[in-house]
Order: C-alpha cells, then structure tokens, then sequence
C-alpha cells in the first residue's frame, strides 16, 4: 500500500534568484551623501551616493567587527565608513582607510555589486558568482520625453517568487479569470530573434473597459514595459522594476506617464485601476506553491514558451532550481 505524498506546501520550493538587473532604490531618493539600508535578494545590503554623485552598492556588514554600514554609515568623499571604528571602503568595495592605523589588512573589503542609474532608478547586476554584466537596462524612451506627462510612482510588496510575477505576464487565459474579462483577449507571445533575451506578449483588449492594443515586453525577470494604445495620441506607458526581497517576496516599482494628449483624462485613474488589477492577483500569489515542473496542456503554449525563455537567467549547473 502507497502512502499518500505528503502536501505539496512542504514539498515543493522556489527557484533562486534570476541573474538580471533590479532595482534598489529611486534616483531622487538618494542624494550625494545619503546612506540607505536595503534587503534584496536575501541580503542586507547598503546603497550610497559619494560626494562626486556615483550610487554604489555594497554587501552591508563591516569585516571588522559585523557593523551594519546602512545604519548610521556615513559618505567621506567617495567612500562609506563605518559607523564602529571608521573603518572606510571606497570603490570595489576595499577598505581605503583605517583612522587609527596605517596597515590594511589585505582581506579588509566587504562584497562589491555592479550598479547603474537610468530611467529615475538605481540598479544592482545579480549574477550568483557577482560576474560582470552581461547586458544593459534598456533605456525607457517615455520617461521624460517632453511629449509625455511627468511619471506617476507606486511601489508593492508582493508576496510571491519573482519569476511566478513574470510568468503572470505571459499568461493571458488568467484574465479571463482573475481578472473578471468576458474572455481571453487574443494574444500572440513571442520571443525576439538574436539573443533571444526579450519577451513580447500583444493582447487586442478590445472587450476590455477601455478598448485598446497592449504590448507588453520583459527584458528578464523582473523588468518590463507595458504599453497601451486607446488611439491616435492617446497612449499610455507602465515601467515594472522589481526589487526581490527574498525567494518568497517581491517588491514591485511602477511608473507610470501617459501621453500629454490624455493627461486631463487619465492619471490617477490610470494607476488606481492598475492597482485594483494587482490585487486581484493578491490572493493567488500569496497562496500558491511555485511548480518547477508544472503539468501544461496544449493550450499553454505561451507558458511553455515562457518557462524555456526563463532558464537563460539561470546558470546551467542550476537548472533543476530554475523552471
């Protein structure tokens, strides 16, 4: 006689984290010398702007004596001390100064992370061996360009997987259910020819409340564009950053702008009925166990489509963790 498995909540497991660009913090959030404390990634982390301008990202905690650099750290010139012992570290994460002593140890350096700034946000490359980047964050054309009202922001915590948030996006039959349309919207997914790194689904909306086209593209897990066009001049633009808290948690960033044709009809509006839609998938993802291996049937071709694209973000020798 077969005993029955044991319930898949303590079974199953999420994936790690996909190696990618994620944001950490707002531009305008961080001036020159501010210090901030960030948990990404399933790691304390300190993001800091030097006196020159430059945000840089450092693992948090000093090899000296364990001090938390995001808590009370201060900027000295383009390094960050500690606020224990003064300890300083600088570019690449080294320990440029010791105040009471002229010899540095050569292991005295806390674990540096590649970061850009671009489209109003500050970016830390993931890659599970902290390798340098391999590709660029795509530049959002929207964001301002002076046809286009200036952004509208928003940020959630979403408690879910990154990859199960992107996967959502590739997913149109759970409109149709989740989201209460009459149907699902056709919609075609495709990936882009080369590299084979962007996503693309079109969805005609055209049984939505507001008839229109969408667009939406994923440059990886976690960043992604979506755009929609009601008509000629009336256009509407959402930027997703994402920020994974840890494998079960996921804070989203979102900015939104619109055409400057529409800015007196749509706005607020705009971004209240997104967040009504974001919470109707609230219950799914906070209650959901992530498949690996997921049972698909024939009409789950974007799923399919989609869970091949992902494992690139992934190291090959991790591919039982990655779909």
């Amino acid at each position: 006689m077969q005993r029955v498995p044991l319930c898949d909540s303590k079974t199953t497991s999420t994936p790690d984290f996909p190696m990618g660009w994620y944001s950490v913090a707002r531009a305008h959030e961080l001036n020159a010398g501010d210090v901030i404390r960030v948990h990404a990634l399933d790691r304390e982390l300190v993001v800091y702007r030097t006196e020159s301008g430059v945000a840089r990202v450092h693992d948090a905690f000093c090899p000296h004596l364990g001090a938390h650099l995001g808590v009370n750290g201060k900027v000295v010139g383009e390094a960050i001390q500690c606020p224990f012992h003064g300890w300083q570290f600088g570019a690449g994460g080294e320990c440029v100064k010791i105040p009471y002593c002229e010899d540095i140890p050569s292991r005295a350096r806390v674990i540096d992370w590649h970061a850009c700034e671009t489209n109003g946000e500050i970016y830390l490359w993931y890659h599970p061996c902290n390798e340098a980047p391999q590709w660029q964050v795509p530049t959002i054309e929207e964001l301002g360009n002076e046809h286009w009202t200036a952004p509208r922001y928003a940020e959630f915590e979403v408690p879910t997987h990154v990859q199960d948030i992107a996967e959502n996006s590739c997913d149109p039959e759970h409109f149709q259910y989740v989201h209460l349309q009459e149907n699902t919207p056709p919609s075609t997914v495709t990936i882009d020819d080369g590299d084979g790194r962007t996503i693309h689904l079109r969805s005609d909306m055209a049984d939505a409340a507001i008839p229109g086209k969408l667009h939406a593209q994923m440059f990886q897990p976690g960043l992604a564009v979506v755009r929609n066009v009601y008509g000629p001049g009336a256009e509407m633009t959402v930027y997703n950053s994402s920020q994974p808290i840890d494998r079960n948690t996921t804070l989203l960033r979102w900015t939104l702008c619109v055409r400057n044709e529409i800015a007196d009809m749509v706005g607020d509006s705009a971004m209240d009925g997104i967040i009504a839609g974001l919470q109707q998938d609230y219950p799914i993802w906070g209650n959901k166990v992530h498949r690996r291996r997921p049972i698909l049937c024939k009409g789950d071709e974007s799923l399919v489509l989609f869970r091949k694209w992902v494992r690139q973000f992934y190291l090959p020798d991790a591919e039982e963790t990655a779909a």
